[in-house]
């Protein structure tokens, strides 16, 4: 050790502020508790029967979009499939309200102290110190995060023992890789010992792209199925004829600060920049939509409005009226914004990532390799001179089977027959 370091190392030794300061810091880092993996404890139920539970962190109604609303597709379909077996929804981070069980009229709450063999069943779970939850012998779990699966991984285990019986099949549900959601850290670790589980496990995932990184990755699953992404039922209502979609000069982009891989800052460097090298930024409107923020002052004149998190019908509209997109994803899930955008015959700037390209799915979208402010906002311009040379030049057809009726889980008699 150095004279000069170790004459710093006896002042702070002998300074009880310096001292203090550090204990402070220290403490302010000092979590022993991983929120996410709380307790999960099971006991026996008096239920003999098959029952399909879906583990998913809320049901609520900020939270019922994009992969939160898929998987509960993809468990009523299972459910109508499956029969004579009842359902549960089991919510491990939010209790609903009121109004968020409006969606669920088919559905009882039901309170995780009683062993009740009600049907269709919620059972909130988040607040769950010192609580049990009652499992069946036939109890299957469908689990949708990387946490809701550490938890089927457990409860199967536990199952098996208190029942004397081989453990059960879990279903897990997977629309991203989340342990890129963290930096290297508890969590990350965490959210990656769900891949790697030894037990019988079915994986399904969200595009085949996504079943694609994984397999890449050398993640192997008991059986692996995957589906495509679909066109939202209810925004396939208002889509319309290129001709009466009124184009405007209108920027939109998929705006989410608090969600890092969506990349929100870097969109914002790159207005920085655009709105200098475009000669006409002054005639161009931009649109945030996706999480409410302050509106944004990107300079020389030109003013991010946020809209936030819309109604389908508001965000729709702005589908028709835009005529540029830009939304970022950095991960290998395809991420539905860009899908929504070129269908509506917006030109649009995504990313790729390892082996996405959404640029193969849509004529309209333009998938970039680099995504530094710079070359994002030449890209812009490009697409900008675009459709002013031509105005009509989002018209090119989309991709059918985005838009076509099929079954999304056309794999899914046979995923049930493989639980039984």
């Amino acid at each position: 050790m150095s004279k000069f370091i170790e004459f710093i190392a006896r002042k702070a030794k002998n300074n009880k502020t310096i001292k203090k300061a550090y204990q402070s810091t220290v403490n302010s880092y000092l979590n022993t508790h991983i929120g996410e993996i709380t307790p999960f404890n099971a006991r026996i139920s008096e239920n003999s029967e098959r029952r399909i539970n879906l583990l998913v962190p809320s049901i609520n109604q900020e939270h019922l979009f994009g992969g939160i609303s898929t998987a509960l597709h993809f468990f009523d379909r299972f459910y109508e499939l499956d029969e004579k077996a009842a359902r549960r929804i089991i919510t491990t981070d939010a209790s609903p309200g009121n109004e968020d069980l409006n969606k669920f009229g088919d559905y009882t709450v039901v309170s995780s102290e009683e062993d009740s063999r009600i049907e269709s069943q919620i059972v909130p779970f988040n607040d769950r110190y010192n609580k049990t939850l009652p499992i069946g012998k036939e109890d299957v779990f469908i689990a949708t995060s990387w946490w809701t699966a550490y938890f089927a991984q457990r409860i199967v285990r536990w199952q098996a023992e208190a029942y004397n019986q081989m453990p059960k099949k879990v279903i897990y549900f997977i629309q991203d890789f989340e342990p890129g959601f963290y930096s290297w850290s508890s969590q990350y670790s965490l959210a990656l010992s769900t891949y790697l589980y030894k037990g019988e496990q079915l994986a399904v995932f969200n595009s085949s792209l996504l079943k694609e990184f994984f397999n890449n990755h050398g993640f192997k699953f008991s059986e692996e199925y995957c589906f495509e992404p679909k066109l939202n039922a209810s925004l396939k209502q208002h889509l319309a004829p290129f001709e009466q979609l009124n184009k405007k000069k209108k920027i939109l982009l998929y705006g989410r600060p608090s969600v890092a891989r969506n990349a929100f800052t870097v969109i914002i460097e790159a207005l920085r920049n655009w709105v200098w090298i475009q000669p006409d930024s002054l005639e161009w409107e931009i649109v945030s939509a996706g999480e409410q923020h302050n509106d944004i002052d990107v300079g020389n004149g030109v003013i991010i409005k946020s809209r936030g998190k819309m109604s389908l019908e508001d965000y729709a509209n702005e589908l028709k009226e835009s005529a540029i997109g830009i939304s970022l994803m950095i991960s290998p899930h395809p991420s539905y914004p860009p899908l929504e955008m070129a269908h509506f015959g917006m030109l649009v700037l995504t990313n790729s990532y390892e082996n996405k390209d959404l640029s193969n799915l849509h004529d309209n979208i333009r998938s970039i390799d680099d995504i530094s402010p710079d070359i994002l906002a030449a890209k812009l311009q490009s697409v900008c001179s675009e459709f002013l040379t031509n105005s009509s030049i989002g018209r090119v057809k989309g991709n059918d089977n985005y838009l076509n009726e099929s079954d999304q889980f056309h794999f899914i008699e046979s995923l049930v027959r493989g639980t039984r």
